[in-house]
């Protein structure tokens, strides 16, 4: 019992210790890092993202012709490998990782696998559209790169 007290008070002193220092690299670093949304605290949270009114092309004007048409390629290829990794993210990642979790050999019955492999078959066709669509763009990439690198213009 008095061992288990002693234990009890040096483990508040290291915790006393160990705020302490947490709040001098918190005051350290800076006052923002403090600065957390709390449920509890906050129930209303706003989210303050800068919403961009005008469109791509209108960014990449210049008077270089030639420059706007390389930009706006390079560009349009960004946001769609931008959406490939979206996709790639929502729709296939989490189907790829799962696919057959939960179930044991031994608790299957008769034709289970069957079915489940039958109901994998459409997301595996559209899994296998998205790879020929990810092949095409980065195609797309490496010949406009290469384009690029051997112009003379």
């Amino acid at each position: 019992e008095i061992h288990a007290e002693v234990q009890l008070k040096n483990y508040g002193k290291f915790l006393e210790e160990y705020t302490s220092q947490l709040k001098r690299i918190e005051d350290a670093l800076d006052d923002s890092v403090g600065d957390v949304w709390d449920f509890s605290l906050d129930p209303i949270a706003l989210k303050l993202l800068p919403y961009e009114q005008s469109s791509l092309l209108e960014l990449i004007k210049t008077e270089n012709k030639v420059l706007n048409k390389v930009i706006t390629v390079y560009a349009a290829l960004c946001c769609e490998i931008k959406k490939l990794k979206y996709e790639a993210e929502t729709k296939f990642y989490n189907g790829l990782l799962f696919y057959g979790e939960g179930a044991t050999d031994s608790s299957m019955i008769e034709g289970d696998c069957q079915i489940q492999m039958g109901r994998f078959v459409s997301f595996l066709q559209e899994l296998s559209c998205f790879v020929t669509r990810c092949y095409e763009v980065v195609v797309n990439v490496v010949h406009q790169l290469a384009v690029l690198y051997t112009s003379n213009k």
